[in-house]
């Protein structure tokens, strides 16, 4: 599977414990957007293992 992260809109990250923090190792990607429809469950997957910097900064964001 590959994923264009550039086309990539709307993430919800979701699993966040802020005792956890900086790592957010528990974070991962909920659900979001691809071009013109909804992501599905094994593309988020995709996403937080194939970008977890993308999954701590929203996650950072979201919650601190």
């Amino acid at each position: 599977m590959e994923i264009d992260i550039t086309k990539v809109d709307n993430l919800v990250v979701e699993g966040v414990d802020t005792g956890d923090y900086p790592d957010f190792c528990d974070a991962f990607i909920a659900s979001g957007d691809y071009i013109d429809r909804e992501l599905t469950d094994d593309e988020c997957e995709w996403i937080t293992v194939n970008y977890p910097e993308i999954v701590a900064e929203l996650a950072f964001e979201k919650y601190i």
